[in-house]
């Protein structure tokens, strides 16, 4: 079709000719009028065919601008919405930060108890225990074997104190040990680590322990006040110690999600 289209405007461009020269012969005038209508006879349909691809790229490229324009748009849409998502979350972030530190001055009312507040910053690297890092120490009045509690109960003691910084022992690790009262029976026990948990030593086999049963310090050792929350029991079992009873405490702390706590520095 491309190459049949030259050679019909050339044919036609001939006969234009030929008539032309043709209405110069016999008239010997020139009436430009006929020759016009013929042309425009010839040329309309391209020209209208014209008229039509011109039409059809201008409205392609408004379409181009419109989706280009509709890109841009999206995109300052998503930047928005992230920008949102981030405010929201920091503001859901704060509002929880809000009740826990309201969860610890309602503590510390009902306690009567001097204490400092610290934000847990890190977990020691120590292999054999794990330890929790907070940033008040020595300069804030803290020595070691202070207690440390949360809102929830008893959190730890403290280990090693720096200038500004301090490490605490969790009663769920190795190498704690907590003096403690079974809330309804008033069994006295020991609570000791066990890395993951806690379990209570030192109780005959004639005791009644209930699991549900609520542990709480009892002051005798002389490190924790009496009556703040240690954890529950969870597991009765009478195995192959000799004497005792073998108890299993779910500690009343999610050390998992421990942010703040409280120094106990003085009653």
């Amino acid at each position: 079709m491309r190459r049949r289209a030259p050679k019909r405007a050339l044919i036609a461009v001939l006969v234009l000719s030929s008539l032309f020269f043709l209405s110069l012969n016999l008239t010997g005038k020139w009436d430009a009028g006929w020759l016009y209508g013929a042309f425009l006879t010839i040329t309309g349909p391209p020209q209208k065919a014209l008229s039509w691809a011109e039409k059809k790229v201008e409205d392609l490229f408004y379409s181009y601008l419109y989706l280009v324009n509709l890109r841009e748009e999206n995109r300052r849409l998503k930047e928005a919405l992230k920008r949102l998502t981030y405010e929201r979350n920091l503001l859901l972030e704060q509002v929880e930060e809000l009740k826990r530190l309201r969860q610890l001055l309602k503590f510390k009312e009902r306690t009567k108890l001097r204490m400092v507040p610290a934000e847990v910053v890190a977990l020691s690297p120590e292999p054999h225990i794990r330890t929790l890092v907070i940033d008040k120490g020595s300069t804030d009045g803290l020595k070691e074997g202070m207690p440390v509690v949360a809102w929830e109960g008893v959190v730890g003691r403290i280990l090693h104190v720096g200038q500004r910084t301090s490490m605490v022992l969790p009663i769920v690790e190795r190498g704690s040990a907590v003096s403690v009262l079974l809330r309804s029976s008033r069994t006295r026990a020991i609570l000791e680590g066990e890395g993951k948990g806690c379990r209570l030593v030192y109780i005959p086999r004639d005791k009644e322990v209930r699991e549900g049963e609520g542990v709480i310090t009892s002051g005798l050792d002389g490190i924790y006040p009496k009556g703040l929350p240690v954890g529950r029991v969870v597991k009765v079992t009478r195995g192959s110690r000799r004497f005792f009873l073998e108890v299993e405490v779910a500690p009343a702390v999610d050390f998992g999600k421990l942010e703040e706590v409280m120094v106990l520095v003085g009653g």
